[in-house]
C-alpha cells in the first residue's frame, strides 16, 4: 500500500509539472505574440515619424527655433525605432518558439522533380484539446529555381504518450512548378503540336509519426486529385511517336524507420532507411495498361543539427522509374533546432515530400530507320457523316477509304483505319462509272469497267506501304526506340471493308509493279474476293504480307484469298493468323493460270471454317511455286479440305475435321508432303490419284493421325490407268490409324490385272506389307483391283525401302 501511494504521488507530481510547463509555454507564446505586435506597430508608425522629422527640418530652415528642436527630436526617435526592432528580433530569436524557418533544398534530380528550391515555413501551435493533444498549423511555401511556386498547408495534431510523441497530419499540397522540363514540339507536314513540360497538380496527403529518444517511425500517403495526367501519342497529326508524352502526378506512400547514431550525438545525428511506391492508375495507355505502372524504391537519409539553429539533411533514393535521385537540404530555424529531443519535436514540422511526385516523359517522333525521316500515318475514320471531310491527321481523319488510299503516295506510308461505324457501314470504294470510251463497239456491246473494277478495291500506290486497322499488333521499327506498337485500342475491334464487285484488297497496283505491301488487323465481308494479287500479280521477287485478317462470307460465290500469279518469276505471299468463315467459293485458291508464275504462299496459324468448296487449293504451280500450310485448322468443307492438282504443297502440324471428300486430295503431277497432322470425321484421310498420261505424283505421308467415319479409308493411293504411264512415288511411314476398325490403307494399282510386279505404277517406300501395317497401328492394307477383284496371284505394288520420293520446295 505504501508503494502504491508513492507511485500515485509521483504521477500526481508529474501531472502538476506538466501543467506548469504548459502554462509557462502559453505565457511564452503570449509574450511572443505581444512582441510581434509591437514590432508590427513600430513598423507601421515609421512613415509618420519620418514625416515629422521632415517637417521639423523645414521649420528650422525658416528660422523658427522651436521648429529646429522638433526636427532633432524626430530623428532621435527613428534611431530608437531601429534599435528597438532589432532588440525585439533578438529576443524573439533567443526565446522564440522556433515556429518560423527558412530552407534551401538542393536537388538536380529529386524524387519526381528537378531543380533546387527555397522554402519559408511555419509550424504554429494554436490549440490544445481535452485529451492533451496540441493542434498545429504546418505551413510551407516554396519557390523553385525554375520560377515555380508550390506550397503545403497542413493541420497536425501531436500528443505525448509516456516518453514518446505521436503525430498525425492532413495536408493539401499545391504544386505549380510547371517549368522543370522544357516544352516539346512535334512537327510534320500537317503542322506543329506542343506538349508542355509540366502541369499544375494538387493532392491530399496524410502523415503519421512516432518519435522516441532512440529513433523515429514515419509514414506518408499522397493522393493527387483533380486532373492528374495529360498525354500525347501514339499519334499526333500524321506522326507516330516512338515515345509518348506523359505528364502525371503520382499517388503513393512511403515508410521509414530512423535511429539516433551514438557517434553523432553532438549533432543529434540520425540515419533513416525506408521504402516507397508510386504510380498513376487513374489513366491508361492506349493498350489498357496503367499510364505509370506502380513501382517501388528504397532510400536512406541522414539528419544532423550542425549548430543551434541549423539543420541539415542528405537523402538518396533509388527505384526502377526515376533511377537514382536525392537532395541536400539546409534549414535555418528561428529559436533553435527542434530535433535534439522528444519534447522539442512537439514543434518540429513533419518529414514528407514537399513536391508532388510527378512523372514527365517528353514525346519523341518515330523515325523510320530505312529512310531517316518520320513515319507518316494517314488516318481514316468513317464515324462522321460528312463524307469527304478531314485532312488525314489523327485529329481530323479522312472519312472515306478512297481518300486514304489516294493520299498514300509515299513509300512507307501507313493508312490507319479506325473502327468507326464500319460494323454497321463497312468501308467501301464506289464502283467507278462505266467508261464508254473503252467500248470497242459502242453500238454492239455495253460499256466496260476499267481494270476489272480494281478502282473499287483498296490497292497500293507505291512500294513498302501499309494498310493497318485499329487494334493492330503490328510494330514499326524506329531509330531511337526499336519496334513501336501501332495499337490504340482493344485488339477485338476490327475495321470492316467490303467490295461486292471484286476484291476488297489488292496486294499491288493495277500494273503489278508495286511490292512489299503489308495488311494487318482488318475484317473483310460482303466481298466477291477478300484479298487478291490483282490482274497483273506481283512483280518478280515481289513480296506481300497479310496478318490477322478476318474474311467472312455472307453471300454466293465469295472466295477468301485468290492468288493467280499471272506475272513471271518468283513472288512470296505470307498469310498469318487468318480467320476465314462462311465462304461460298473456297478459302485460299493459289493458281498459276498461265503456268509461268512461281508464287510461294505461306499460310500459318490460320483457321478456315464452314467453306462451300475446299479450304486450300493449289493448282498449276510449276517451278518454285508452292503452298506451305503450317498449323492450319480446317473445319467443315463441302469438298476436300486441301486440294492439290499439278501443284506443290506442304501440310504440317495441321488439323482437318469434317471434309466432304477427303482431308487432302492430290492429283496428277503434284508433289505433296503431309506430316504431323490430324484428320478426323472424313471419308478419306489422304487421297492421291495419278491418272494423267505420263504424270508422276510424289507424296510423303508421315507421322499423321487419321480417324475416318465408319467404313472410311485412311489413305488411298491410286494409279487407275495401267496404260498411260502415270505413276505414284509414295513414302508412307509412321502414321496412326485406329486398330481393329474399318479404316484401311488402300493401294489401287491399275496393273493388278496382269503384267507382274515389275510393271506396277505404284511405288512405296517401305520394307514390306507387314511393316507398313505395323507402322500404322495394325490397320489393314487393302489391295483393291477393280479389273480383277479376286486375282489368283495379285502382284503387290513395288515396295522399295531405298526409294527416293521428291519433296516440294520450302
Amino acid at each position: 500500500m505504501e508503494k502504491a501511494a508513492k507511485r500515485s504521488g509521483k504521477r500526481a507530481a508529474a501531472r502538476r509539472r506538466a501543467l506548469c510547463r504548459k502554462a509557462a509555454a502559453w505565457q511564452r507564446r503570449l509574450r511572443r505574440a505581444v512582441a510581434i505586435a509591437l514590432i508590427a506597430a513600430s513598423i507601421a508608425e515609421s512613415p509618420t515619424r519620418l514625416a515629422y522629422a521632415q517637417v521639423g527640418q523645414l521649420a528650422g530652415a525658416g528660422g523658427m527655433a522651436g521648429g529646429a528642436g522638433v526636427g532633432q527630436s524626430a530623428m532621435g526617435s527613428a534611431a530608437g525605432l531601429v534599435n528597438g526592432a532589432m532588440a525585439r528580433l533578438g529576443d524573439l530569436e533567443e526565446n522564440g518558439p522556433g515556429w518560423m524557418y527558412y530552407g534551401i533544398n538542393a536537388a538536380d534530380r529529386g524524387l519526381g522533380y528537378r531543380g533546387s528550391y527555397y522554402t519559408m515555413g511555419g509550424f504554429i501551435p494554436y490549440a490544445e484539446d481535452d485529451l492533451g493533444g496540441v493542434w498545429n498549423a504546418d505551413l510551407r511555401g516554396h519557390l523553385s529555381n525554375y520560377g515555380g511556386f508550390f506550397s503545403n498547408v497542413g493541420a497536425v495534431r501531436k500528443q505525448f504518450w509516456g516518453g514518446t510523441l505521436f503525430g498525425l497530419g492532413v495536408f493539401w499540397d499545391f504544386d505549380g512548378d510547371q517549368n522543370q522540363y522544357s516544352d516539346t514540339t512535334i512537327t510534320d507536314a500537317s503542322g506543329s503540336y506542343l506538349f508542355s513540360g509540366g502541369e499544375t497538380y494538387q493532392q491530399v496527403g496524410v502523415s503519421a509519426e512516432w518519435l522516441t529518444d532512440y529513433g523515429n517511425l514515419r509514414s506518408n500517403g499522397y493522393i493527387p486529385v483533380g486532373t492528374t495526367a495529360t498525354t500525347m501519342g501514339p499519334f499526333v497529326g500524321n506522326s507516330l511517336l516512338s515515345q509518348n508524352g506523359i505528364n502525371a502526378g503520382l499517388a503513393g506512400a512511403d515508410l521509414e524507420v530512423g535511429a539516433y547514431i551514438p557517434g553523432l550525438a553532438d549533432w543529434a545525428g540520425m540515419v533513416s532507411v525506408g521504402g516507397y511506391a508510386f504510380g498513376n492508375a487513374r489513366y491508361n495507355n492506349v493498350n489498357g495498361t496503367n499510364l505509370v505502372p506502380y513501382f517501388g524504391g528504397v532510400y536512406t537519409r541522414m539528419d544532423l543539427t550542425l549548430i543551434r539553429n541549423w539543420d541539415f539533411s542528405l537523402q538518396a533514393n533509388n527505384d526502377s522509374f526515376f533511377d537514382w535521385t536525392g537532395f541536400a537540404r539546409l534549414t535555418y530555424r528561428m529559436g533553435g533546432s527542434r530535433r535534439r529531443n522528444v519534447p522539442d519535436q512537439m514543434e518540429q514540422p513533419m518529414m514528407r515530400n514537399e513536391h508532388v511526385v510527378r512523372a514527365h516523359q517528353a514525346p519523341v517522333q518515330a523515325i523510320n530507320p530505312m529512310t531517316g525521316t518520320p513515319w507518316r500515318v494517314i488516318h481514316v475514320d468513317n464515324t462522321t457523316s460528312v463524307l469527304g471531310s478531314g485532312n488525314g491527321t489523327n485529329e481530323n481523319p479522312y472519312t472515306t477509304l478512297k481518300a486514304g488510299r489516294d493520299n498514300a503516295t509515299l513509300p512507307f506510308d501507313v493508312v490507319y483505319l479506325h473502327a468507326g461505324i464500319s460494323q454497321e457501314t463497312p468501308y467501301s470504294i464506289p464502283v467507278p462509272p462505266a467508261n464508254p470510251l473503252l467500248n470497242p463497239d459502242p453500238a454492239g456491246s455495253p460499256p466496260v469497267f476499267p481494270s476489272s473494277a480494281i478502282d473499287a478495291s483498296y490497292f497500293f500506290n507505291t512500294n513498302n506501304q501499309y494498310l493497318v486497322g485499329e487494334g493492330t499488333s503490328l510494330r514499326l521499327n524506329t531509330v531511337s526506340h526499336g519496334p513501336v506498337s501501332l495499337s490504340t485500342s482493344n485488339s477485338g475491334r476490327y475495321p470492316v471493308i467490303a467490295n461486292a464487285a471484286g476484291a476488297a484488297v489488292v496486294l499491288t497496283n493495277a500494273a503489278g509493279t508495286v511490292t512489299n505491301a503489308v495488311v494487318d488487323h482488318i475484317a473483310i465481308r460482303d466481298s466477291h474476293i477478300g484479298i487478291s494479287d490483282g490482274p497483273s500479280g506481283l512483280p518478280a521477287n515481289g513480296y506481300a504480307s497479310v496478318n490477322d485478317v478476318r474474311i467472312v462470307g455472307t453471300g454466293p460465290s465469295q472466295r477468301g484469298v485468290d492468288i493467280t500469279a499471272p506475272g513471271t518469276g518468283l513472288s512470296t505471299f505470307n498469310f498469318t493468323n487468318m480467320k476465314l468463315n462462311g465462304l461460298t467459293r473456297d478459302g485460299f485458291a493459289v493458281t498459276s493460270a498461265s503456268g509461268t508464275g512461281d508464287p510461294q504462299v505461306n499460310i500459318k496459324d490460320t483457321s478456315i471454317r464452314n467453306i462451300d468448296g475446299s479450304a486450300i487449293i493449289a493448282e498449276n504451280l510449276l517451278g518454285e511455286g508452292r503452298v506451305l500450310a503450317d498449323n492450319v485448322r480446317i473445319h467443315n468443307t463441302s469438298r476436300s479440305g486441301v486440294f492439290v492438282d499439278n501443284g506443290q504443297l506442304i501440310l504440317l502440324r495441321s488439323v482437318v475435321n469434317r471434309a466432304g471428300i477427303a482431308g487432302l486430295t492430290a492429283t496428277n503431277a503434284s508433289t505433296v508432303q503431309v506430316a504431323q497432322s490430324s484428320f478426323a470425321f472424313v471419308d478419306i484421310g489422304v487421297q492421291a490419284t495419278s491418272d494423267a498420261a505420263g504424270s508422276q505424283l510424289n507424296i510423303t505421308i508421315s507421322d499423321n493421325q487419321i480417324q475416318t467415319i465408319q467404313r472410311g479409308n485412311g489413305i488411298v493411293l491410286s494409279t487407275p490407268d495401267p496404260e498411260n504411264g502415270a505413276t505414284i512415288y509414295a513414302n508412307v511411314v509412321g502414321n496412326v490409324l485406329p486398330a481393329n476398325s474399318d479404316q484401311d490403307i488402300v493401294l489401287f494399282d491399275g496393273n493388278a490385272g496382269g503384267g507382274g510386279p515389275g510393271s506396277s505404277n505404284l511405288w512405296i517406300k517401305a520394307s514390306d506389307v507387314d511393316n507398313l501395317r505395323a507402322l500404322n497401328a495394325d490397320a489393314s492394307v487393302l489391295e483393291a483391283f477393280p479389273n480383277n477383284p479376286t486375282p489368283t496371284v495379285p502382284p503387290p505394288p513395288n515396295y522399295n525401302p531405298a526409294l527416293t520420293v521428291p519433296l516440294p520446295p520450302l
